[in-house]
């Protein structure tokens, strides 16, 4: 409930725009609005993820994750407006420090957490479950490990170019040296004993005195070096103490005893509870929706049937009568849902239509004569209203309002489904199944009814020559390989077997350690600091948020990239720098957050088998790759060090 009345107020902020152009006062939407509507959107959709992941009732995760994507669609049209106001132009990297300080939220506000609905539903689970069976039954028969690669250089850093001969005469080397360091320190530590022997054996020969004070004197110095070493050991254990803590203290240590471990093993624990108490609830209620969809076709359906039949054919007689009485009957069935849609010209009783036209035309003949200014400034006001997501969150509010806010649920205790809700969302159901039964029975009572009743058509008419049908140009193919590969089925193991398609080692996208750009802004705006055209690198958590936005949401969910704004969607990515900063890992995660496919190209991998098939052989490799990555989907296509692939060309 808290979430949406949240929501009520940031459809309300979104409407302010269009309400101050209607009342005539300059409202022009800038990167501060967009950037706090952002971040108030990001809030909602965290605690909307949270109430997903954690309610039990299906009916209710089913409307919450309604609103829950839409929004998604909502922040994802919000940051590409960001990218348009940014201070930098056309920058996806969006510095929201100062916005943050303004209104004193940390910066793990915008930070994104993906939905875990991408992985925890009963489809996603399914089918990641049968493409790693299927990875492990062919890893199986090749005899190949089925270890997931963590997609790390097997060779050695370390390692260098030698022959066996010079290696044995470093290690000779290195072992003389060796020996003549043990030995040199052999002869010292034997001086020191036989000066310390002499030394001893004066002192006693001046003094004078019997076997009884040497002995004495061993036991001080015996004593001494005890107490000595014990002292070099106390102190040991005590900077390793004190180091231990520093390192727990700077975060790179875990903690000996940290009172939160046994918290988070509980909350895992209950987090798995709470996933096997949701399933069941999900079964039980797909188990209803069923009874409850025969229940309607066994009792309704003849009465739904019934109606549906006899709104039709009143239908078909209204237009019979209505044909300027000459008796006609409607061309077509179709025309019978014509009636209920809108009416596209609307009459012209506002005053104003006109002045519109006449102001249309007024740009067009300015657009002509370099007023394109004017017309920019003319559109602007188009855009400042809010978007078709922001009339769905007002739809979706007022549905869950209206089935959950006045329900008592005191006494559901198991959160089991509701009945009549169940049946109220399989009456569409129903009722759909059923127009489609009599929209067939209706059409071919109309065609019988014109035969018999048209009046008009006295003899026969010849018939129409038929038009010669001209054959349909082959469509060009994109790469030499397509139309080989006669079944689609032998592709995924012969990739397997060349290593293209494997099981990585799964990590996640929080993982990738980094901090928040606490000066971005700043550093953005005075980028002469760095040069014209060299800016600040973006932070750690710039590339989780963008690696998120434009490559985990819209692969994971096909809906997504539907609706997502186009410049968001990213078909392609490149991550460059240098060896060591976790490039192939956020490959890994993007691919673990989705369970999606991986498919491995770098040259390392397809050295020396894209021979196989003659010349079109590297064609095919990258057909066959293409092929299963869409069969597979969602996949990830992996090309370690591309500049190896991809080599610039000199021209002339």
């Amino acid at each position: 409930t808290e979430c949406m009345q949240e929501l009520m107020e940031q459809v309300q902020i979104e409407y302010l725009p269009a309400e101050a152009n209607d009342n005539g006062q300059s409202f022009q939407p800038g990167f501060q609005h967009f950037a706090l509507l952002y971040i108030k959107y990001l809030q909602i959709y965290k605690k909307l993820e949270d109430c997903h992941n954690q309610i039990v009732h299906p009916q209710k995760r089913r409307d919450i994750w309604r609103v829950l994507r839409s929004t998604i669609y909502r922040i994802l049209e919000l940051k590409q407006e960001l990218i348009t106001f940014n201070p930098r132009t056309n920058s996806r990297f969006i510095a929201l420090d100062e916005v943050l300080t303004d209104l004193k939220l940390n910066p793990e506000t915008v930070e994104w957490a993906v939905p875990r609905y991408f992985l925890d539903d009963q489809e996603a689970r399914e089918e990641i479950a049968e493409k790693d069976s299927k990875l492990d039954h062919w890893l199986g028969v090749f005899n190949m490990p089925a270890e997931p690669h963590a997609l790390l250089d097997p060779k050695d850093p370390f390692e260098v170019g030698l022959t066996v001969d010079q290696a044995v005469a470093i290690i000779q080397k290195n072992e003389r040296g060796r020996m003549g360091i043990n030995r040199a320190d052999m002869v010292c530590t034997w001086r020191k004993d036989s000066v310390r022997k002499e030394e001893r054996q004066r002192r006693q020969a001046e003094k004078g005195g019997d076997g009884q004070d040497d002995f004495q004197e061993s036991q001080v110095l015996a004593a001494t070096r005890i107490a000595a070493h014990w002292k070099r050991k106390v102190d040991r254990r005590r900077f390793l103490r004190m180091r231990e803590e520093e390192f727990e203290f700077l975060g790179m240590a875990p903690l000996r005893h940290d009172p939160k471990a046994q918290i988070i093993e509980d909350m895992k624990k209950h987090r798995e509870r709470r996933k096997k108490m949701q399933e069941d609830a999900d079964e039980v209620y797909q188990k209803a929706l069923k009874e409850q969809l025969e229940w309607l076709q066994k009792k309704k359906g003849a009465d739904i049937k019934a109606d549906l039949l006899e709104e039709r054919r009143q239908w078909i007689l209204d237009c019979y009568q209505r044909y300027d009485k000459q008796l006609k009957f409607p061309a077509e069935f179709d025309e019978f849902y014509k009636q209920f849609d809108p009416d596209e010209e609307e009459p012209a009783a506002d005053p104003k239509g006109k002045g519109k036209d006449a102001k249309g035309k007024d740009d067009k003949a300015k657009k002509g004569k370099g007023g394109k200014k004017d017309a920019d400034e003319e559109g602007e006001p188009h855009d400042a209203g809010p978007r078709a997501v922001v009339q769905q969150f007002v739809e979706h509010i007022n549905q869950y309002t209206e089935k959950w806010e006045n329900r008592d649920e005191s006494n559901n205790f198991d959160q089991r489904h509701d009945i009549e809700l169940a049946r109220k969302n399989v009456y569409p159901i129903v009722e759909t199944e059923l127009r489609q039964l009599v929209d067939d029975q209706m059409r071919e009572e109309l065609a019988n009814l014109k035969l018999l009743f048209d009046q008009s058509k006295k003899g026969k008419q010849p018939k129409p020559k038929k038009a010669k049908a001209s054959k349909p140009k082959a469509p060009k193919k994109w790469c030499s390989a397509v139309g080989t590969i006669t079944n689609k089925a032998d592709c995924v193991p012969d990739l397997i077997d060349q290593g293209v398609l494997k099981k990585v080692k799964p990590v996640h996208l929080q993982d990738f350690a980094g901090e928040y750009h606490y000066l971005g802004a700043m550093l953005r705006s005075h980028h002469k600091f760095w040069g014209e055209y060299h800016f600040p690198p973006p932070s750690a958590q710039m590339i989780r948020s963008l690696l998120v936005e434009h490559c985990i949401l819209p692969l994971a969910q096909t809906d997504i990239r539907q609706k997502a704004p186009e410049n968001l969607t990213a078909r392609s990515l490149l991550l460059y720098g240098p060896k060591g900063t976790g490039k192939s890992m956020l490959a890994r995660a993007i691919a673990t957050e989705c369970g999606a496919s991986f498919f491995d190209l770098s040259p390392s991998v397809i050295e020396g088998k894209s021979t196989q098939g003659g010349a079109k052989g590297a064609d095919l490799l990258v057909f066959k790759t293409l092929t299963c990555a869409q069969d597979l989907a969602p996949s990830v296509i992996y090309i370690d060090q591309v500049e190896q692939v991809y080599q610039a060309v000199k021209k002339g």
